[in-house]
């Protein structure tokens, strides 16, 4: 997954400008992207999705905190409340668990590092590293300003504390999986989509799993979706506009 630098002949995948241009994983500016329409696309497109995503967060933040938990809520806890197995349950505390800040943190680390020993670039690490970090800094915000309670402590498989607005993991998730699909359309990676879809897939699953164990109501889960999609793509206008400004740098 994290392979050496790949020349690329032909116009590349899903959109990337395109031109001969050196892709690597941990370099994320790619000389085809300079002064490109389809670059200028890319950073509107970001920003647009990023407006979305806040508009919606916003919507989902003012219903939980000014009125009462919306009826999908309950119905979807107590639907979860049936249909519990000690299997499942099990396999959720697993899926929670990678979802994690001991997970994501690490992996972070991880990958920066891994990046810069290979190709001796900061850029994707740091774009990875401030998607994470940025995230937990807005839901840590988010909690205290919305001050939802989580749901009854007897639907719980567990024990949590804090306010339940948006779901950290969720965000968190959502951040660090998508700036990976970002960085990994930057990088000229084959087979994207699929990537795309194993990144849906286990975002998906961590917040199912909030869900199920009781942390957190779904809407709080959807919140989360929202604000990460939200500081990604907002990451991701600023990081195209970067590199389409950035001179050219022979390799």
């Amino acid at each position: 997954m994290c392979s050496a630098m790949a020349t690329i002949s032909q116009p590349p995948p899903c959109g990337v400008p395109g031109g001969r241009a050196t892709y690597t994983i941990g370099r994320v500016r790619t000389p085809s992207h300079q002064g490109s329409g389809d670059g200028r696309s890319a950073v509107t497109v970001a920003a647009a999705v990023s407006a979305s995503c806040w508009i919606v967060f916003a919507a989902l933040a003012i219903v939980v905190s000014t009125s009462n938990t919306p009826s999908i809520d309950h119905s979807v806890l107590t639907w979860v409340g049936e249909h519990r197995s000690s299997a499942v349950t099990s396999a959720m505390r697993t899926v929670t668990w990678l979802g994690s800040a001991a997970v994501l943190y690490p992996a972070t680390l991880v990958l920066a590092l891994h990046w810069w020993r290979r190709e001796r670039d900061w850029r994707a690490g740091a774009m990875l590293a401030a998607s994470l970090a940025g995230s937990t800094a807005l839901y840590n915000i988010f909690k205290r300003i919305t001050e939802r309670p989580r749901p009854p402590a007897g639907d719980a498989l567990g024990t949590y504390s804090h306010w339940s607005f948006p779901s950290g993991h969720a965000t968190q998730c959502m951040a660090f999986f998508a700036m990976l699909l970002v960085i990994a359309w930057l990088a000229g990676w084959a087979r994207l989509r699929l990537w795309g879809i194993a990144v849906a897939v286990v975002v998906l699953a961590v917040g199912a799993s909030r869900i199920y164990l009781g942390a957190h109501w779904f809407t709080d889960v959807l919140g989360g979706y929202a604000l990460g999609a939200a500081w990604v793509s907002l990451l991701t206008a600023a990081s195209l506009k970067t590199i389409l400004r950035a001179p050219h740098r022979n390799r």
